[in-house]
């Protein structure tokens, strides 16, 4: 049998250990900018280019130098934070949004998503394009707003520490590389509707969930709840039980794979499989 040396089973760990580690690096608020980390991942790939093939210890150190210090800078571009605001405290703000995603609804009356910041008032124009996490009041009869369209918003703007506590939904947050939270918010207008491709989404999303209920939505609601969460990807129609016997046979993230929403993805189950 062939013996073969740690770097030729698993040469990726040269790219993906000084990454992750520069990920780490950065997310612990290590102080190095934008500008600071792309120049030194240059001078080490410079190093290394440099070294290749004749001194393999300062080819590996100029790699993984590279690496680390091009994942810091990533984190930082991701991230994109703004340090005028690190000091201020929350504050009523009037927003135009890009609605990216709708979250399943928990509370009748409210709306929560992620959408982009498209259009401020003249104060907060360093706001524009700042990803967001948003929760809104409805009123009554109003629809919530699809994926896709643009809203103005009036609600309360808070950002978000950081470097947030580990397993909490700001991580989440940050990871996606949000920076803000508008809550307390409700709509003001609708500036542009949803593409005709979404509307398209919503309308089958309720045919078909009418549909998978018909005559066993009113006698047996949990049986519906099932189907829709098979079909759909709908996990939101899980009974507390059926949620429970699915996370702990580990079989949950089967759901958010289902057949239907890969032909008419509804705003919640495009999100999940994107």
């Amino acid at each position: 049998m062939l013996s073969r040396s740690l770097g030729h089973r698993a040469p990726l760990l040269w790219l993906a250990l000084p990454y992750m580690a520069g990920l780490a690096a950065a997310r612990a608020g290590a102080p190095l900018s934008i500008l600071a980390g792309l120049t030194l991942a240059v001078i080490g790939l410079a190093v290394a280019g440099t070294a290749a093939g004749r001194l393999p210890a300062v080819w590996a150190l100029g790699l993984c130098g590279a690496l680390l210090f091009a994942a810091t800078a990533h984190y930082q571009l991701h991230r994109a934070r703004l340090p005028d605001w690190q000091s201020l405290p929350p504050r009523e703000a009037q927003l135009t949004l890009r609605v990216d995603r709708i979250f399943a609804p928990t509370v009748p009356g409210r709306v929560t998503g992620l959408a982009t910041v498209s259009a401020t008032e003249s104060h907060l124009h360093d706001l524009r394009g700042q990803r967001l996490y948003f929760a809104l009041r409805l009123q009554s009869g109003e629809a919530a707003p699809l994926r896709s369209a643009e809203i103005a918003v009036l609600g309360v703007l808070t950002l978000l520490p950081e470097n947030p506590p580990e397993d909490s939904f700001d991580t989440y947050l940050a990871d996606a590389g949000m920076n803000f939270r508008l809550t307390r918010g409700q709509v003001l207008a609708t500036v542009r509707p949803a593409s005709a491709y979404y509307r398209f989404c919503a309308q089958m999303e309720v045919r078909f969930k009418h549909i998978l209920g018909l005559g066993i939505a009113d006698r047996h609601p949990a049986l519906a709840g099932l189907l829709r969460a098979m079909m759909l990807g709908e996990t939101n129609e899980l009974s507390e039980d059926q949620h429970t016997l699915f996370m702990q046979s580990g079989t949950m993230h089967l759901l958010r794979w289902s057949l239907l929403p890969l032909f008419f993805l509804s705003d919640d189950s495009h999100s999940k499989l994107c």
